[in-house]
Parts: C-alpha cells; sequence; structure tokens
C-alpha cells in the first residue's frame, strides 16, 4: 500500500501527522458536550390548558373538543390524544416521525388563535409545549427551615437562590414548587352589599380605579418640560381599610362594608423534605449545553449560598442526573480502559514480544482519540450511548492493528528488513483490512434510513463504532508500519512458543479431517443452527433494559375530590412505612402536584408524589427495582384509591405495559377495563395494573331554570358570574411592599364556598334593582361526574397501565392478549390495543429486522467489490447464519431478554464475523492466483492466518467483558449487545475455521469439475 510506504519512508512527516491528530483529540474531548442520552426528537406536542372549578365534562366540551378538531386539521398527524380533568385538559399531537416540530408546533399556535376567542373569559391562555426529555429538571433542590415558615423560605428562593441559578451559563429555567404567597382577603358579605346598593363587580371596579400609577403626559413650566406622574397607589392593608366607598347611605369606608384581613393563599401544593415542609427548586438546563458541567457549577454556587444562608436553612441535593452520568461515564470509561489490558495481554500471550505489544497499545489511545476527534466534527455528545459504543469498538480498535502487525511480524522472521517487512506485510494485507473493516462500518448505515426511538437512541452509537473503526484503520495502516519498521525487534529464526506449535499442529490435523469429508462439517454445522434455533421460544423479549438510577417514584391518589389535608395524612402514613429502609437516602414528597417525568392538567389535591433518592448502588445490596418491589409491599395495606412504584424511569419510555379501550360510553368502557384489570391481576409478574378513569368526583350542579331566568331578565352568564364571584373571588388588584406584590382578593364570606343551603341563598341582581336567591332560577343538587376523561382521534378511551417484575415484556404480553380475547367479550364499536414499550419494542424489532436484512445486502456488496466476484463472498457470507448458534446459548446462560441492545448486538455482529472468513478467504485466493490447488491453499492459509484470527477474535471478546458481565452502572443498555457479540463471535469463530474451509473446498472442485464439463 502506498500508505504504509509513505508512512516508513517519511517517519518525521507522519510523527508530525500523530502529533496534530492527538492535540486535535485531546481539544476535541474537552469541547464534547456530556449529557445522559443523545439529543432526542419526539415527534410530539402538547396543548395545556386551565379552567379552574371547571368539571371534566365541562372541560371536555368547552375546551378540548374544539382544541382536537383544530389539531386534527394539521399536516403529518398521527394521533390526537386528550385528557380531560377538573380544572384543566391535556391535549397530545403525535406526528410522523421526521416532522418538522418547530413548524408544527407554530401551526399548532395559530390553529388556537383561531378559536380562543370562543372559549370562556377566564380561561386561562392555553400553552403549547414540544415533548423533549431536555424538559425534564437535570438537578432538584429542596429547601427547609426548622420553623417552617414557608413564605420566608419562598421569598428567599424566588428573590435570592433562583436569579443566582438564572445567571448561570447553561441553565434554561428555575422553577420553584410549594411555600405559601401573602395575601389580603377582602371578605364581603353579599346581603350587606346589597343593603348598601352595592354589587361584587362595583368593588371590584373601586379597587382597581383607586391603586394606580400613570403617566399623565407633561406640562410646560418656566421653559422646562415637567412630566406629570399620577400616583394613586395602595401601600397597605390599612390604605384598602380606608377606601371611601360611595353607597345610597352616602360615603362609607371600605373597612365598615367588608373583612379586611393579611394572610396566606390557601395552599393547593405543599412540598416536604423527610417530613419538614419545605420549598421545592427544578432546574433545567438549555439545550445542547453540557449536563455534567452546568451541574457541577449549580452545585458549586449552592455550596457557596448555604454558607452565606441563616444557620437552620438547608439546601438538599434530591435528584441529580450528573450523578448518574459521572457514575455511568466512569464505569463505561474504567471498562474501557480494563477492556484495554486484556487485549494487550492478549497480544503479549500470543506473540511473546513486548515492543509488539507497546506498538499495538499506543495504537489504541491515538484510535480513542481520533474517534473523539470525529465525534466533535459530527456534532454527537458524550453520552451513555457514545462512549458504549467505543467501549463495544474497543476490541475490534486493535484488529486491523493485529493482523497488519502480525503479518509484518512473520515476514520479518522470514528475512525480510524491518522496512521491507513493513512495506510489503501492510501491502499483502492492507485491502482484505479494508474490506472487513468497510463491512463492519457498513451495516450500520441502514440506521440512518431508520427512524424511531430506538433509531434515535442508537444511531449515535453507531456513529462512535463506525468511527472507532475509521480511526483504527488509520492507526493501521499508517502507525502500526511507521513504528514496527523502527522499534520493533524480531527474531529471524521461527521460533514459536510450545503451546502455540502445539495449537497450530492440532488445528492442521483437524482440518484434513475436514477436508477428508467436508460435507459431513457442513451437514453437522447445519444441524447445530437448526437445533439452536429450539431456544428460541425459550428467550423473552424486552424493549430496553432498566436502569438503576438510584431514583424511585411513587404516584399515591386519593379519592377525587380529596382535600389536601386528607392527602397530607396519607403521606404521613406512607413516611412511617418508609423510615426504616435504609437504602433511601432521601424522602421528597411533593402534595397536590405532579413527578418531573408527566404532564398533568387540571388541580391534584387529592395526589402525592414521591422523590426518593437512594444510596449509591455500590452502597446498597438491592436494585432499584428490588427496593421497589419492597416498597410495595409495605403500602399495598394501606387505604388509596391508586399507588403505583417506578424504578428505573428515564423519561422517554413508556409504560412497560399500556393497553387501552376504546368506545363512546364510559360507564360500558369502565366496566370493560374493571374485567381487564381482574384478568391482568392473575399473570405472574404484574405489578400495579390501574385504570386512568375512575367516577365518583364529587361535584355541584346548577342548572338553570332558562324560563325562570328569562321572566327575571337574568342571564345565564350574569348567574354563572354571580356564582363564580362569590365562591372562586376576584383579584382586582394588588399592593407593593418592600418591592413584593401582595394580591388583593375580593371572595365572598366562607358560607357560600362551604356550605350547599348558603349557597342556594346566593342573591342574583335583576335588571330592575331586585335581588332573587339562586334556588328561585336554578336547580343546585350533589352530583358525582368521572375523575378524568381520555380521549383518542375524537372517540372516548380508558387505559390500563402496569409494571413488570422479574419477568420479560413479551411473554407477560402475550399471556394478557391471550386471556383478554378469551374472557373478554368486546360490545359493537368497542376496540382493545396494545401500546407502551409493547408496541414500541415492536416498532423497534420490525425496523431493524429489516436493517439488519439490508445489512446482510451491503456486506455481500463491499465483499463483491474487494473480490470482484459474486462467488467467494457467497462462500463467507455462511459465517453470519452460524452466529445464531452462540447468539441464543448466550443470553439463554446470562438470562437475558431479546431486546433491542440484542439486534443492535446482531448489527455489529453481522459486520464484524466476517472478518475472520475475509482473512482467511484473501489468503486462499491469494495463494490460489500464485499457483497452489485448492487443498494445498487451504491447508497453508489455514494454520498461517490461525494466529490473527485468534487473536482478533480474543482481544474482541475479552475487551468486551466487563460489558458482558455488566460492570458498574450506566451500563444495562450496552450489557446485551456485548452479550450477543462476544457469544456469537466466540461460537462462530470456531466453526468459521473448519466450516469456511469446507464450504471453500467443496464449492471449488465443484466449480471446478463444471469447467471441465
Amino acid at each position: 500500500m502506498n500508505i504504509a510506504r509513505i508512512s516508513v519512508l517519511r517517519p518525521i512527516a507522519m510523527a508530525m501527522v500523530i502529533l496534530f491528530t492527538v492535540i486535535l483529540g485531546i481539544i476535541s474531548l474537552k469541547n464534547l458536550t456530556v449529557d445522559l442520552f443523545p439529543d432526542l426528537t419526539f415527534p410530539v406536542a402538547a396543548v395545556t390548558v386551565q379552567y379552574e372549578g371547571a368539571g371534566p365534562e365541562e372541560i371536555e366540551q368547552l375546551l378540548t373538543v374544539p382544541i382536537e378538531e383544530m389539531m386534527s386539521t394539521l399536516t403529518n398527524v398521527e394521533s390526537v390524544t386528550s385528557t380531560s380533568r377538573p380544572g384543566g385538559a391535556l391535549i397530545l399531537v403525535s406526528f410522523t416521525w421526521g416532522t418538522d416540530m418547530n413548524f408544527a408546533t407554530l401551526q399548532m399556535r395559530e390553529r388556537i388563535d383561531m378559536i380562543r376567542d370562543s372559549f370562556p373569559s377566564d380561561v386561562r391562555p392555553p400553552t403549547v409545549l414540544r415533548f423533549d426529555p431536555g424538559m425534564l429538571p437535570v438537578v432538584q433542590f429542596a429547601i427547609t427551615e426548622p420553623n417552617s415558615n414557608l413564605t420566608h423560605l419562598k421569598k428567599l428562593a424566588e428573590n435570592e437562590i433562583k436569579p443566582l441559578l438564572n445567571s448561570i451559563e447553561g441553565v434554561a429555567s428555575v422553577s420553584i414548587e410549594g411555600g405559601t404567597e401573602q395575601e389580603i382577603l377582602v371578605q364581603a358579605n353579599i346581603e350587606k352589599l346589597a343593603s348598601y346598593g352595592l354589587t361584587f363587580r362595583q368593588l371590584q371596579q373601586l379597587l382597581r380605579s383607586e391603586n394606580i400609577n400613570l403617566s399623565g403626559a407633561q406640562i410646560t413650566d418656566k421653559k422646562q418640560n415637567l412630566p406629570i406622574r399620577i400616583s394613586g397607589n395602595l401601600h397597605s392593608i390599612y390604605d384598602v381599610k380606608q377606601l371611601p366607598v360611595p353607597t345610597n347611605r352616602g360615603i362609607v369606608q371600605l373597612g365598615q362594608l367588608v373583612t379586611v384581613t393579611e394572610t396566606v393563599k390557601p395552599l393547593s401544593q405543599a412540598s416536604y423534605l423527610d417530613g419538614t415542609p419545605g420549598i421545592g427548586i427544578s432546574i433545567l438546563k438549555e439545550n445542547g449545553s453540557n449536563t455534567v458541567s452546568v451541574v457541577r457549577t449549580i452545585n458549586e454556587k449552592i455550596a457557596q449560598l448555604q454558607d452565606e444562608l441563616p444557620e437552620g436553612i438547608e439546601i438538599k441535593s434530591i435528584f441529580d442526573q450528573s450523578r448518574f452520568i459521572e457514575q455511568s461515564i466512569r464505569a463505561v470509561s474504567w471498562n474501557m480502559a480494563f477492556g484495554s489490558i486484556l487485549a494487550a495481554f492478549v497480544l503479549f500471550l500470543f506473540l511473546r514480544n513486548l515492543r509488539s505489544t507497546l506498538i499495538i497499545s499506543v495504537s489504541i489511545p491515538i484510535s480513542i482519540l481520533s474517534t473523539f476527534l470525529l465525534l466533535y466534527f459530527s456534532g454527537q455528545t458524550l453520552n451513555l450511548l457514545t462512549l458504549g459504543g467505543l467501549a463495544l469498538g474497543i476490541g475490534m480498535m486493535v484488529d486491523n492493528a493485529i493482523v497488519i502487525l502480525e503479518n509484518i511480524y512473520r515476514l520479518r522472521q522470514n528475512g525480510l528488513s524491518l522496512k521491507d517487512a513493513a512495506i510489503e506485510g501492510t501491502a499483502e494485507i492492507g485491502g482484505a483490512i479494508i474490506a472487513s473493516t468497510l463491512t463492519t462500518v457498513v451495516v450500520f448505515l441502514p440506521i440512518v434510513f431508520v427512524d424511531g426511538l430506538a433509531a434515535q437512541l442508537f444511531k449515535p452509537l453507531a456513529l462512535s463504532i463506525a468511527f472507532s473503526l475509521i480511526a483504527s484503520l488509520f492507526t493501521a495502516l499508517m502507525i502500526v508500519p511507521l513504528l514496527s519498521s523502527t522499534y520493533m525487534k524480531v527474531p529471524l529464526s521461527h521460533t514459536r512458543t510450545f503451546q502455540y506449535q502445539r495449537m497450530t499442529k492440532s488445528y492442521q490435523l483437524l482440518l484434513k479431517k475436514v477436508l477428508a469429508k467436508p460435507k459431513t462439517m457442513i451437514i453437522i454445522t447445519t444441524f447445530l443452527c437448526l437445533l439452536s434455533l429450539i431456544g428460541i421460544p425459550f428467550l423473552g423479549t424486552e424493549f430496553l433494559p432498566a436502569q438503576d438510577q438510584s431514583y424511585i417514584n411513587i404516584d399515591a391518589q386519593l379519592a377525587s375530590g380529596s382535600s389536601l389535608d386528607q392527602t397530607y395524612s396519607l403521606v404521613e402514613d406512607i413516611d412511617e412505612k418508609l423510615k426504616d429502609i435504609s437504602e433511601i437516602d432521601a424522602v421528597f414528597v411533593n402534595l397536590g402536584g405532579s413527578n418531573h417525568f408527566s404532564l398533568t392538567p387540571g388541580s391534584q389535591t387529592n395526589r402525592a408524589s414521591y422523590s426518593l433518592l437512594l444510596a449509591k448502588p455500590s452502597q446498597r445490596s438491592k436494585s432499584d427495582l428490588e427496593i421497589a418491589e419492597e416498597i410495595r409491599e409495605r403500602l399495598k395495606m394501606i387505604p388509596v384509591d391508586s399507588l403505583s412504584v417506578t424504578a428505573s424511569d428515564n423519561g422517554f419510555t413508556d409504560d412497560p405495559i399500556s393497553i387501552t379501550i376504546t368506545g363512546h360510553d364510559l360507564q360500558t368502557l369502565h366496566t370493560v377495563a374493571s374485567n381487564a384489570i381482574s384478568i391482568i391481576e392473575t399473570i405472574p409478574g404484574v405489578r400495579e395494573p390501574s385504570s386512568n378513569f375512575a367516577f365518583g368526583h364529587p361535584e355541584i350542579n346548577v342548572s338553570i331554570n332558562r324560563e325562570r331566568a328569562s321572566y327575571y331578565g337574568v342571564s345565564s352568564a350574569q348567574i354563572a358570574n354571580t356564582i363564580h364571584d362569590a365562591t372562586r373571588g376576584l383579584i382586582p388588584t394588588h399592593i407593593t411592599r418592600n418591592g413584593y406584590k401582595i394580591e388583593v382578593r375580593l371572595i365572598a364570606e366562607e358560607g357560600y364556598s362551604t356550605s350547599l343551603q348558603k349557597l342556594s341563598q346566593l342573591l342574583i341582581e335583576t335588571p330592575i334593582g331586585d335581588r332573587i336567591p339562586l334556588e328561585m332560577v336554578a336547580t343546585i343538587e350533589r352530583n358525582q361526574g368521572p375523575n378524568s376523561i381520555k380521549r383518542r382521534n375524537s372517540v372516548r378511551e380508558i387505559t390500563i397501565k402496569a409494571s413488570i417484575l422479574n419477568r420479560d415484556l413479551g411473554t407477560v404480553m402475550d399471556e394478557i392478549r391471550d386471556k383478554i380475547s378469551n374472557e373478554i367479550s368486546l360490545p359493537i364499536g368497542y376496540e382493545v390495543t396494545y401500546g407502551g414499550q409493547f408496541e414500541q419494542m415492536k416498532d423497534a424489532f420490525s425496523k431493524l429486522g429489516w436493517a439488519i436484512a439490508l445489512a446482510v445486502l451491503l456486506v455481500y456488496m463491499v465483499m463483491a467489490a474487494r473480490f470482484e466476484s459474486f462467488y467467494y463472498p457467497l462462500i463467507i457470507m455462511f459465517s453470519i447464519p452460524l452466529t445464531t448458534i452462540g447468539i441464543i446459548t448466550g443470553l439463554l446462560l446470562s438470562n437475558q431478554p431479546f431486546g433491542v441492545g440484542s439486534l443492535i448486538g446482531v448489527l455489529i455482529l453481522t459486520g464484524i464475523v466476517v472478518n475472520n472468513a475475509i482473512v482467511l478467504v484473501d489468503y486462499m485466493t491469494t495463494l490460489k492466483r500464485n499457483g497452489k490447488e485448492t487443498y494445498e491453499a487451504i491447508m497453508e492459509a489455514g494454520p498461517t492466518r490461525l494466529r490473527p484470527i485468534l487473536m482478533t477474535t480474543f482481544t474482541t471478546i475479552l475487551g468486551l467483558i466487563p460489558l458482558t458481565l455488566g460492570f458498574g452502572e450506566g451500563t444495562e443498555i450496552q450489557q446485551p449487545m456485548a452479550i450477543v457479540i462476544v457469544f456469537g463471535l466466540s461460537f462462530a469463530t470456531i466453526i468459521t475455521l473448519l466450516f469456511i474451509p469446507a464450504v471453500y473446498y467443496v464449492f471449488d472442485e465443484r466449480k471446478k469439475n463444471q469447467f471441465r464439463v
């Protein structure tokens, strides 16, 4: 190869190239963004809309249905799902993969603007959000103090901590949860107001108009332009009480008409850290920023702030994504280093030459740094998958260098000078290793054309492996010949170790027996392949393996309509059950809200969401899944409406089990869902099956008698506004104190919002000035409605979700589908569909299966181009089916389900398993071209290529041993890939050394016979 000649004859120039590459690689490594996963783009956007005080059915009709109809008119829409809950609605719009989500969300906002005028006046403006894992917090803190002054803590968080964190480069937003806010409460007796000829709205207008601070243009006085500022601000509760109010009895101070008090707003949400009331702070990072460096800076700022805060105030981290990232990267890096050491040991074991081992060892860091350089310029981040790809490629990275160095070593032993051996050795084998590298790289090309979550996750891994192999080809063709020609010392005699000579002779004898009866070898191998297929039914299936992130979520819900006080009582019971679990480091609970891994509309005072921070995996004997199961057992006797305990939640995969039942009648859907849950509960391994629907949400139904209301001249809107004002109140203005805004809330006396009887006596003003009680124009009754209403593509649905423990997803779903189809008879118009991770798994299997088929074709095309023949590549392709023996055996022995990671392993294996056959067949063909017979060529090529084949195989396998055994945190995704590659390559290599020569011999002899005929 000309490259090798240039490298050997121009050592100074090549040294400069190497140095330049190393420097650029180090700079690239320092500038690579570090994150947990690659940047993921989901074709999903959400519309959230708030309408406080409204029930699910009212929200469905007034908000959800109009928004759904408008969203359905967008292009590339796959489905529109919605959830209507008390106080709000969430509409999710799923687009086809590849949709420009920036343009799609812009269209969504335009559609909403077209219908906003039709919404009730007190509906908050809808918000459009893209679903992005980057929206999840990278770090979360809790602030507590001994006297639990939540008002002071919230001010501290908003005015000191939040501005400090917002100033950090890379921080996108800081949100604060929990705490209390002050307000001035103006409580009015409606009957008393009526006696003074006043209404709620008049008081609202008075408070708003008397609290002003306006610019009144300007005047010119003594040749000066002077601006006019009109100041009529309210500064204190005293100012509010002293406001003059014109009434039918003359001017009266507001304090004589109403009760004015300074208090705190009613709590709709509360947070607790280890049982102490506190404030939660969640921080989101900017897209593209380095998670580890951003969180490290945040932690440094918090540590500095902690020293400056008053004694007793504590800021504690309850979620830190960077901790898991650093642990995972440390584990993968250690696996890479350990794999490199094992690979170097194999080289020394075979060559027994320290300098040759050092040459290969030097090529590894150069290849790694070159890979970082390619990753940086391709816009990739340093994450679990790119590093995992590098760890998977660490063994393969030295394959090319080994083959070339071994060939140089052999030629030097045959008497060539070091320089000639380096040039000739590289030229002789260079074409074969370029072809073998291309066959490995080309298998990743089909992933470019695959969409979906699995493709987005594994494209960076594929690029990482491809870049590492390209870098290793560069070092093998340029650096290894250079170093070999300069530093290698090889004894000219053909001295080899006794063990190696014995192994070579054994292989020669075995090869002779195989070539004596080649068809027998082919039949035996084919039988073993078919026999291995028997193990397929015993393999389970999964989407992605669970990852222990030292974090558990508990979601507990009481019956709909439960107050925050009732939910707090539930929290106390749960805390009691959790207190003696030693693996838990911190317990943070949010009442009335949701965790950060889901979008939830409306108010949920009946809900408690726990975030449990666990000790590091190395500091505990149980996995997060085992601890979650222990928590389930402890909490199963606590009376709740629903309770779920989840671990290993990465924020972008769905629930393991998700079953959707669609139809038009809620009661029928509820009955079918209840029957399905009863069936699912009996299946082993299924945990916490529950539906997202429940009847029993208490509500007050006010039915307006339109005829009577018309008789009195009262409209439905007027009745609704009067009820709204009396029960929810109005915020007409605010006062400013010491730079803080304090809202002034005008509300009716407590009786109207606490007594049904009192509410029925609420006075409605008629156009002629009379006042009539509400019960004269409306019927008021207590009712129960649905807790929430879900719809998909304008059809109502109920979704059943569950988790799985100690069983694989595919087997469990097969049992669920069989039982539901056999035991539940669906009414006409109703349908059951299966989604969640099961749907994601099927989609990924289908697309990656197609990618593997295309990869096999591409590998064949590359080899056909290399050999300029369709014949020899076909022989080499026989090595691919041999991997099934090792793949199935490895997965069965490791009790590992077949998932997306395993499929990616098969894809990688498709590219690397042919490498040994290429090296073997290429040398056989070369010998035949030089005049040898087929039998002689096989008998010479086999033993000659035995050492490089075994060396490359062992380095690849031993380089992956740490990942195969799952050492360290964050290696769960790479482990199935490593198992498939290690076992598949091991079995395939052993059989390839005998099977490929047998096939080559049979095919070549048949070809000769056909030519003679």
